[in-house]
């Protein structure tokens, strides 16, 4: 008999959500064409607009438009109110412009927090919070570092493996018709005046250029809300602020709900068995969620004696703490639990590293820093994140038997047949650009679902 420390409803809710996303969990990358960029349209590689600051806690009302326009340095000023005329004293100060994502929050401030507090007692939510406020987060920050026991140059890494000092040093480096026509669909921008209501007739889940470039002010406000949360959250984990951002660009754009028919969850789109990845290889997140759903003795037998169905609901209960998407908050997406799972990204991240070593001594006896740098093993992990173990065994298997070095080139060289879809991924996770183009280059996927292995 299941031992659950939650009501019936909650398990037949959980169960039902956790069979249907392992039931879809196997899919192909589908491609969605976007339409020929405009020039001056790319995401610019430093931003300066003015962030709504991230409420510190659930159980305060997010602070009123005006007070975050009074708390706010003038250094950080949106662009376009610095370069404008004085304005006519029939505008009032404090309206925010309609394309502004963040304001549009704020302005519905008290909405949000009444949906927030119903989504709190909610059965199939309540446990969502609870961890929220409960979790307690690392104390050492020592990362992949620690994990495979090195001590890296630090200051010769590449861009994608630093974490910068100031939020605002984060950049993304594609221009995101997704998130436009996300932003559009949920109402935070009006483009009604576009063609199509700004979206592409080709496809409804990509901005047209028109409605790119009427939800760009919001587009680069939207994801840059996350630079304050990821830069710490890689301060607390040790995982390179850099790199998380870039897999969020090229995972979900910024849109931390469901992608449509895809069942790939959040920032990170994390899938069922990525959620098994992190529940499985992370001791020190499954200790501290799995109480949330089962009971602390069930608990305490571990992931791998768990019976399938204890499995099924943690996995399941994990898909849906990802799964930002409310369709009663305002914009459409609950922002505390958006910014909570990049915690939860970074930590899967941690549970990726720890596989990627064991497949390492599995394959050649030998701990991951006696054979491979530690840019390698983190390239290495990115295809771990992507294709799953299977992709990275066998060809780390094939180099060991061959007796060569595990590097970065020769271990993606000895890719299988079916996932050489890992290397294009890993070389567009690490691509940083010292400047975003002008135009950027025609996005052939807009965005890409990551295959399940």
């Amino acid at each position: 008999m299941l031992s659950i420390r939650k009501s019936a409803l909650v398990m037949l809710i959980l169960t039902l959500i956790g069979s249907s996303l392992l039931a879809l969990g196997s899919h192909q990358p589908q491609t969605v064409q976007a339409e020929p960029l405009q020039p001056a349209l790319a995401t610019p590689r430093v931003h300066i607009t003015a962030l709504a600051p991230t409420p510190v806690s659930l159980q305060s009302a997010p602070p009123a438009p005006q007070e975050v326009a009074q708390n706010q340095p003038a250094a950080v000023k949106p662009q376009s109110e610095a370069q404008t005329a004085p304005q006519s004293q029939n505008v009032q100060p404090q309206a925010a412009p309609p394309d502004d994502a963040a304001a549009v929050l704020l302005r519905n401030a008290a909405v949000l927090q009444e949906v927030v507090a119903r989504r709190a007692q909610d059965p199939s939510t309540a446990f969502i919070y609870k961890f929220m406020q409960n979790y307690q987060t690392r104390g050492d920050g020592g990362g992949c570092a620690a994990v495979w026991e090195m001590v890296p140059d630090y200051a010769s890494l590449p861009n994608w493996l630093t974490t910068p000092s100031r939020p605002e040093q984060l950049y993304s480096k594609i221009s995101l018709y997704f998130l436009a026509a996300m932003l559009i669909k949920n109402k935070a921008v009006d483009a009604s005046a576009c063609e199509n209501g700004g979206l592409s007739t080709k496809n409804e889940w990509v901005a047209n250029n028109c409605g790119l470039s009427l939800a760009y002010a919001a587009v680069v406000q939207w994801q840059n809300r996350f630079n304050e949360v990821i830069l710490n959250v890689a301060q607390e984990t040790g995982v390179p602020a850099q790199l998380i951002k870039n897999i969020f660009s090229r995972e979900s754009q910024f849109w931390p709900g469901i992608y449509f028919l895809i069942q790939e969850a959040g920032l990170g789109q994390l899938t069922p068995a990525g959620a098994d990845t992190l529940l499985l290889w992370n001791p020190f997140f499954y200790e501290q969620f799995c109480p949330q759903v089962l009971l602390p003795e069930v608990c305490r037998k571990g992931y791998t004696n768990l019976t399938w169905e204890e499995q099924e609901l943690l996995r399941g209960a994990l898909m849906r703490m990802v799964d930002a998407s409310c369709p009663l908050c305002p914009g459409g997406i609950d922002p505390y639990q958006s910014e909570f799972s990049v915690r939860v990204f970074a930590e899967n991240l941690i549970a990726n590293c720890n596989q990627v070593g064991q497949i390492i001594y599995n394959a050649t006896g030998k701990k991951a820093n006696r054979t491979s740098s530690y840019v390698d093993l983190w390239q290495f992990t990115l295809v771990n994140y992507h294709a799953g173990p299977g992709c990275l065994s066998a060809a780390i298997e094939t180099t060991a038997k061959s007796n060569m070095q595990l590097t970065w080139d020769l271990v993606s060289a000895n890719l299988p047949p079916s996932c050489k879809s890992a290397k294009l991924y890993v070389e567009e996770i690490i691509y940083m650009p010292a400047e975003a183009a002008t135009p950027p280059p025609l996005p052939t996927a807009t965005p890409t679902p990551t295959p399940a292995p």
